[in-house]
């Protein structure tokens, strides 16, 4: 047995009780989770039973380290704001002699943010009822907090890989969320479609199509077969707090629970890169599930669709997302729009996003322009422009009223990652 370390790089960053509708379901759900969680725990096992010593049946063990982490200092129409953002991950992996590759993944993922929970704040006012919209966890009655500092473990899994796909259980994202694409946005942190880092408590677009979040799922991955990739996974129960994604309980004199059960997520992507043409990917992802609180009357829905091509530098992305929030004519909809230039250890961005969620009654459209610097091999200086404008509704003693609110503000980023 040989052992090997190995730095990891970061990749991509990127990246929701009351009453439950009935006991079976979670008991059907919580069955079936445990006889394929039994399955993926056994299939190591067995490819070994036929060893005589844990040498022999080792060809190597490798261990991985990913650090990311900002500081960023924003100020504006929102107010001046101190943000932090650190996010951790370790991975020991064995390799048998026969090529499979099984392990653990363990991450922690710690924040100081503006007042938000996760990414859900309160949008306002009640109308007629207090509400939370599944998209993106925003909800209407009950106050927002003053100030967040989160810390919570995001990864928390085994998993197995092997020439027929990958095997995860455990805390780990989705499907949804594993076949999704990021945009080329010039800023890691501070972005339109939704970041783990936000500028003011309005901000209210998100375009990622989180499930169960980074809640307990099974999920299992084929293969990348000539660009193409498929993903499913499912959550008996979800509803974990993490720190962007937060599948929370209802808040008190507020809106109800944000929790599920019985996730299913499902997604197919496509990554190739054409010698004339450039780097074109695709990807397309569902999620559906059982809401746990009353206040929703229908299954939950919602699907995620993104695009990118990348060339010479230049990249160009889109990113949408529709939900049903699981109430007739209450339907999310939002799109976000990137382009990042890179030249030399320069990068110039540009972002548009435009969202509207008729369960809250809010609209939101947005831009941002950035210009980042690379320092080195692992640090980012990044500065930002970024403007808003909301249209909202609240109740008065005659009627309901429409309102609109405006904001901007710039920011500068240091970032860092490994």
């Amino acid at each position: 047995m040989r052992a090997v370390w190995i730095g990891a790089s970061s990749g991509g960053t990127g990246l929701i009780g009351e009453a439950a509708r009935g006991t079976m379901t979670q008991k059907t759900g919580a069955i079936l989770f445990s006889a394929l969680s039994a399955v993926l725990a056994a299939a190591p096992a067995h490819s070994f039973q036929n060893s005589e010593d844990m040498t022999d049946r080792l060809d190597a063990v490798e261990f991985r380290l990913r650090a990311d982490a900002a500081l960023v200092f924003a100020a504006g129409s929102y107010g001046g704001n101190i943000l932090a953002d650190l996010d951790t991950r370790f991975e020991w992996e064995a390799i048998s002699q026969n090529g499979w590759r099984w392990g653990l993944e363990f991450g922690l993922h710690a924040q100081s943010d503006i007042p938000r929970e996760g990414f859900a704040n309160s949008a306002g006012q009640v109308l007629t009822t207090r509400r939370r919209s599944l998209a993106t966890g925003r909800y209407r009655g009950g106050s927002g907090q003053a100030g967040r500092r989160a810390f919570a473990i995001e990864h928390l899994n085994v998993f197995l890989k092997a020439g027929w796909g990958e095997w995860r259980v455990g805390l780990t994202p989705g499907a949804a969320q594993v076949e999704a694409i990021n945009l080329p946005t010039g800023s890691a942190y501070l972005r339109l479609d939704g970041g783990p880092l936000g500028l003011g408590r309005n901000v209210l677009t998100r375009t990622i199509n989180a499930g169960a979040g980074f809640g307990p799922s099974l999920v299992y991955s084929t293969p990348r077969i000539i660009g193409f990739r498929a993903s499913a996974s499912f959550a008996p129960q979800a509803r974990y707090c993490a720190v962007d994604l937060c599948l929370a309980d209802a808040i008190t004199g507020g809106a109800g629970s944000g929790s599920f059960e019985n996730m299913f997520e499902a997604g197919l992507s496509f990554d190739h890169s054409f010698a004339e043409a450039g780097q074109f990917e695709a990807a397309l992802n569902l999620t559906t599930g059982d809401p746990l609180s009353v206040e929703f009357t229908d299954d939950y829905a919602a699907i995620g669709a993104e695009l990118r091509w990348s060339r010479d530098g230049l990249s160009l992305g889109v990113s949408s997302l529709w939900a049903n929030n699981a109430i007739s004519g209450g339907e999310y909809q939002a799109v976000a729009i990137a382009t990042r230039y890179d030249i030399g250890d320069w990068s110039f961005g540009a972002e548009l996003a435009a969202s509207e969620d008729d369960y809250l009654q809010e609209s939101e459209n947005a831009a941002q322009l950035t210009l980042s610097r690379l320092v080195g091999d692992r640090f980012t200086v990044t500065f930002g422009l970024h403007s808003t404008k909301r249209e909202f509704t609240t109740p008065s003693a005659q009627a309901v009223v429409n309102n609109t609110e405006n904001g901007s503000g710039a920011f500068l980023e240091f970032s860092f990652r490994n």
